[in-house]
């Protein structure tokens, strides 16, 4: 016997309402954040191998163990939101807040304010022209 999926059967994982929840996305964002970290280190790697080919250290088993080192460093550098990647994805897919947020009492009331982004200083060298 079929039985037809609804959004109150438990047959599919997940939630399926639309709303999304601050929670959810932040967790998501911060995945995200982790594997793109992971790729530019992957990537990174590769980039450092092509130099080291005859390398003593350049083994399987020495590649193994970066492998897990870049994970938990991914993992680690993401969960400390150094980069600002999940904190962008959050702005970006969160919902608008209203522009004035009010208690029930009418205590005190939420503005909305301008926050600027903060962008890392980054020096730059310059080369003279000779």
């Amino acid at each position: 016997m079929m039985n037809p999926i609804t959004p109150q059967s438990p047959v599919l994982p997940g939630d399926f309402t639309g709303q999304v929840k601050p929670q959810d996305l932040e967790q998501a964002a911060e995945q995200f954040e982790t594997l793109f970290l992971r790729s530019i280190l992957t990537q990174m790697r590769k980039a450092a191998d092509v130099m080291g080919e005859d390398s003593p250290f350049n083994s399987k088993q020495q590649r193994i163990m970066r492998d897990f080192y870049d994970d938990s460093l991914a993992v680690k550098l993401a969960s400390q939101r150094s980069t600002g990647i999940a904190q962008m994805i959050v702005n970006q897919l969160s919902p608008p807040a209203p522009k004035e947020v009010k208690e029930a009492r009418g205590v005190a009331a939420l503005t909305e304010r301008v926050q600027e982004l903060k962008t890392p200083v980054i020096p730059v060298m310059s080369r003279r022209q000779e």
